[in-house]
């Protein structure tokens, strides 16, 4: 049900999804507000899944609905929150698994940029969690994650 000031989302038919470019970890849009640059969503790591270094371009709140994950500046379970702003910079990961409630708010429509340890970073912007917003396995296996991430290969040196 939705009106100008109300969507209500139920999201108990929408399966997680593997999130691409990591082992481990899923995640399920609820809502990608385009004209709020802000996203919710939620997300799942499978125990002992370690998430590639990332840097914020927005603000993000992330509720610990169940389990335990950490990251360098510490721990959370169930009922924890951490909110981070625009620039941090961390290496999230679980041991025992975790299910999270996040929103990502951003002035600019940039949210993460994931850092693969090739030095390749995976930037990701609207278009990326839009295309993900509350969709089935079968239409997620239909994306390619390359038509919607910004793939910024790494500095090569010059003789």
């Amino acid at each position: 049900m939705s009106n100008l000031s109300l969507t209500i989302i139920n999201d108990d038919n929408q399966p997680y999804l593997p999130l691409p470019g990591s082992e481990g970890a899923s995640f399920k849009v609820l809502k990608a507000d385009e004209a709020a640059n802000r996203v919710v969503m939620k997300f799942k790591f499978d125990a002992g899944t370690r998430l590639p270094r990332h840097v914020h371009h927005c603000r993000a709140v992330a509720y610990t609905i169940a389990g335990e994950w950490e990251y360098d500046e510490g721990g959370f379970s169930a009922g924890h929150v951490a909110y981070e702003e625009v620039g941090h910079e961390h290496t999230p990961w679980s041991h025992t698994g975790a299910e999270l409630f996040l929103v990502f708010d951003s002035d600019s429509g940039l949210f993460l940029d994931n850092c693969l340890e090739c030095g390749t970073i995976l930037r990701m912007a609207m278009p990326f969690f839009k295309a993900y917003e509350g969709i089935s396995a079968d239409e997620a296996a239909t994306i390619d994650p390359e038509d919607i991430v910004e793939i910024i290969a790494p500095e090569t040196a010059t003789s």
